[in-house]
């Protein structure tokens, strides 16, 4: 595998100073700020005070008002109307917005979501077929978080002579459905500078215009809680009008008014935490998701609306027993995803395929996600049940998914998604054939290299303070287009290694240089323990507090090294004869150890003071001597 190499964006001296003085940050907070593209005095303002004052305007979106006056009509005529949307946490807070605001204001209103297992995402068949019959009852249909690409099936429903409204945020094909509204950023004709608000922030961004209209007093609060939710669980761009949502929304959320959401911080053991964005992506939002892809979604849209506490109480509990079973399902598959990955070496393709019989839909998406995490690779992890394929797709920021599953659409049955993220149908017959095709559009299409990671800034040690920290912390939320800023440490010296955690996956260890020394963290990182012991030639991490009998600290969170291109290590010749003669002392052929017991014991039997570090170096260095480290195991063989 090839060395991982950092990159780092470098500025003009002059513009890093210019933001220091006029903001009163420290230049690392400046470059980090010039990284995420925010260079203006304006932009970098709204940036650090995401204040609905600078909120887009609804009237830039196509058809949104045209929409609104749609409703409007349909509330005054107490004609029926339907909210139809996704299983997932964006679909579920688009549907309870909706609901919540319409019924206020006397709709007739009810909601359809399907079943991921019998139904698929979009605009099902069935559903299609009961609205043909008369099974579903409504005047007017608003799709939220699909309905983009359902260019037939909407087709089918208008010719009942039945309205629809699409608000989506997916990919725009050639073809748009024929719809009354679409209100869809991405849309080539709509002039909106906001392209990458997700459903719930575009129905927040659709009622909120709504409410103009209907003026219903204390409920825009509660919709900013839903689009909050749904935007940072939907992992779209916190930038613009996404950080706005985000930023206003975890206040609110904090002091919730909506019985659900708050059951659901208890549940999860989160009560006394400030919630951040980092505990709705990967503590909440999974419990929502487990509802639609354990069961049904409607237990979480349920759990969304309802004024009930036993009720609430009892469904969040539910919510929180689908999570576990999840994550049971999910764990089972990853491992054996790991396994015919391994050992078809497909971690060598620009994008790993990897399918299995009868694997459970409702999780192979967070599986796609972790193999994409584990292999820094595009993934594509699909189900296959009597014939028929049914996947998830995660990528990387240099690869869109979305894009290369254009170039080889002739093999799908059906697809949809974003850049990042993407699902689709195939027939099993066809998956070899299609991954070919996707593997080589991605290399052919693909000029940035796999092994690269960038860091905002390299740091000295002794930048790093409790006041730096607070510095950055005013940048959150975090999430996609805003990440969790990557700091480079360079020529620093490791000491105190060692594995934590009940099953040892974490590693613990001190960099230092000049009489300062800061604690470093790299959670599940024992897989990395040779690079870390490879004297690398920077550490990337990012600031996190430590609080400790009152006092603050900071801790690194390690996330990645920097490998040295040429390796330059000057063997002591006295340890490598202690650590050769306990190699030969060992009868077997090939010795096998905890390299971390290994070090106990020379220090203890030869009086030394020999580290992991050096044990590693040597072995590296030493051409006489094979060997090979998996995790904490070490394996030399004589």
């Amino acid at each position: 595998m090839k060395t991982v190499k950092l990159k780092v964006n470098e500025y003009n001296s002059d513009e890093i100073e210019r933001i220091s003085r006029r903001f009163n940050l420290s230049k690392t907070s400046s470059i980090i700020l010039l990284n995420r593209n925010i260079k203006s005095f304006d932009d970098i303002e709204q940036f650090l005070d995401p204040d609905f004052k600078y909120f887009e305007i609804a009237e830039n979106y196509k058809d949104l008002h045209k929409g609104c006056i749609r409703v409007l009509e349909a509330i005054q005529s107490k004609e029926r109307i339907l909210i139809y949307g996704d299983y997932d946490v964006d679909g579920v807070t688009s549907i309870s917005q909706f609901v919540v605001l319409l019924r206020e204001a006397g709709a007739d209103v009810d909601y359809y979501i399907p079943e991921r297992e019998s139904e698929g995402y979009g605009i099902s068949s069935d559903f299609v077929d009961s609205a043909v019959n008369g099974n579903i009852a409504f005047e007017l249909l608003i799709t939220v978080d699909c309905g983009i690409a359902e260019v037939e099936k909407i087709a089918e429903i208008t010719k009942l002579n039945k309205d629809v409204i699409i608000v989506d945020h997916h990919q725009c094909r050639e073809e748009l459905p024929n719809a009354y509204a679409i209100i869809n950023p991405k849309q080539k004709d709509c002039p909106s500078e906001n392209k990458h608000l997700c459903a719930a922030g575009l129905s927040f961004k659709f009622l909120m215009h709504l409410n103009k209209f209907l003026k219903i007093k204390k409920i825009e609060d509660v919709l900013l809680e839903y689009a909050c939710l749904g935007t940072i669980a939907d992992i779209v761009d916190l930038i613009k009008d996404n950080r706005i949502i985000a930023f206003q929304g975890l206040k609110r959320i904090n002091n919730t008014r909506i019985l659900g959401i708050k059951k659901l911080i208890e549940v999860s053991g989160i009560k006394e935490k400030i919630i951040k964005s980092y505990h709705i992506g990967f503590i909440l939002a999974p419990r929502i998701n487990a509802s639609g892809r354990m069961d049904t979604a409607r237990k979480a849209i349920e759990l969304m609306l309802t004024k009930n506490e036993e009720e609430a109480e009892m469904l969040a509990r539910e919510l929180e027993n689908l999570n576990k079973a999840r994550k049971e399902a999910e764990d089972e598959i990853f491992k054996e995803a790991v396994e015919k990955i391994e050992s078809d070496f497909l971690y060598k393709n620009n994008v790993m395929v990897v399918y299995g019989d009868n694997w459970h839909e409702g999780v192979i998406g967070i599986v796609a996600s972790r193999l994409t995490e584990k292999y820094y690779k595009p993934c594509v992890v699909i189900s296959v049940k009597d014939g028929i394929g049914k996947g998830s797709a995660r990528s990387l920021e240099h690869v869109d998914i979305f894009e290369s599953f254009k170039s080889a659409d002739s093999y799908l049955e059906k697809y949809g998604g974003h850049k990042l993220a993407a699902g689709l149908t195939i027939l099993e017959k066809n998956i070899n054939t299609f991954t070919n095709e996707l593997n080589n559009y991605v290399g052919s299409n693909t000029e940035e290299e796999y092994n690269q990671i960038r860091a905002d800034a390299i740091l000295n040690i002794n930048d790093i303070e409790i006041k730096l920290y607070d510095e950055i912390n005013k940048f959150e939320p975090f999430g996609s287009g805003n990440h969790k800023p990557l700091l480079a440490l360079r020529n620093v010296s490791l000491k105190n290694i060692r594995k934590v955690g009940k099953e040892g996956k974490h590693i613990s260890f001190t960099l230092s240089k000049g009489g300062k020394s800061v604690s470093v963290i790299g959670f599940n990182k024992i897989g990395m323990l040779e690079k870390v012991l490879s004297i690398p030639a920077s550490y990337i991490v990012s600031l996190s507090e430590n609080i400790y009998k009152g006092s603050r600290n900071i801790q690194l969170i390690l996330h990645n090294v920097e490998e040295n291109e040429e390796f330059d290590y000057k063997i002591n010749v006295e340890k490598l004869k202690l650590l050769e003669f306990q190699i030969n002392k060992t009868k077997s052929k090939t010795i096998k150890t905890d390299i971390f017991v290994l070090v106990e014991k020379l220090n203890k039997l030869y009086n030394t003071k020999i580290t992991a570090e050096e044990i590693i170096c040597m072995l590296k260095k030493a051409d006489s001597i094979q060997y090979a480290l998996k995790n904490n195991i070490l394996y030399i063989k004589k």
